[in-house]
Formats: C-alpha cells, structure tokens, sequence
C-alpha cells in the first residue's frame, strides 16, 4: 500500500503555481432524490447532481502582495472569474514521471486575508467546482 504525504502538495490556478500553500482540501457530493411513494414503508432515493468545492490556506508574502492582488482581486482578478483550471496535486512526485493530482474548473468564491498577535499572515481561498473533478496519475 501507498503511503502518501502532504509535503508534497501543491496548487496551481490556470497553469500558475499557488505559493506557499499550507494545505487544501476538496469536498466531492452528491444529491440524493427521494423517490418514495404511499404504500411502502422504506424511503427509495436515486443519485441526483454531483459537485465539488474546497478551500486552501497559503502563507501570506509581502514579496507576492502585487501577484496575489491581481490574481485574487475581484475586479481584475480571479475572484468570481469562471471557468479557472485548477490542479490539487495531492503528490507532486519530482523523483518519477507522475503525479496523483485532482483537476477541474472552478469559480474562486473567496480570498481572505487573516492576521493574528501571535502567528503568520496567512490567506484562505475557497472554491466551487464548475462541473466534475477528475482525480488522475499524469505524467510529469
């Protein structure tokens, strides 16, 4: 069995790498339909629509304060833009031809900025899947 760890993620929002990403998450669904009539006594459902969405923690750096902004202002940015690739490499395997990664099409729904007494800025970007997420081994 495949043992996999997390240092060797990594993100990147139409083809550019997301700097110093703390870690990620992606939370695939799907509805479920009721399909019960008068006369039984069991509920009966059938899969309905599928989505993904998720949320990622980055340190915030002075030094990228200009790339971040015009990445994630919703003006002029991806903030609210539709149909952003994204790529959550779950093992970005430099030592080998390939890397288990998920890929779709998102809508970037959030970039928060936070800061505290006693720790490092950091940022949040939460997303929503535009269609289906692909989880796959691709070569480097």
């Amino acid at each position: 069995m495949a043992t996999l760890t997390g240092n060797n993620g990594a993100i990147t929002l139409n083809g550019n790498n997301v700097a110093a990403v703390r870690n990620f998450s992606i939370e695939m669904t799907a509805d479920t339909i009721e399909t019960s009539v008068m006369g039984t006594d069991v509920r009966t459902y059938v899969s309905g629509m599928s989505s993904f969405s998720g949320s990622a923690d980055v340190y915030f750096d002075a030094a990228d304060f200009d790339t971040y902004e015009t990445t994630f202002n919703p003006t002029t940015g991806l903030v609210g833009a539709a149909g952003v690739a994204v790529k959550f490499y779950i093992e970005q395997n430099y030592a080998s031809t390939s890397d288990y990664a998920f890929t779709g099409n998102v809508i970037v729904t959030g970039y928060t900025v936070n800061s505290s007494l006693d720790g490092l800025v950091e940022a949040s970007i939460s997303f929503q899947g535009t269609g289906s997420a692909a989880y796959s081994t691709t070569a480097v």
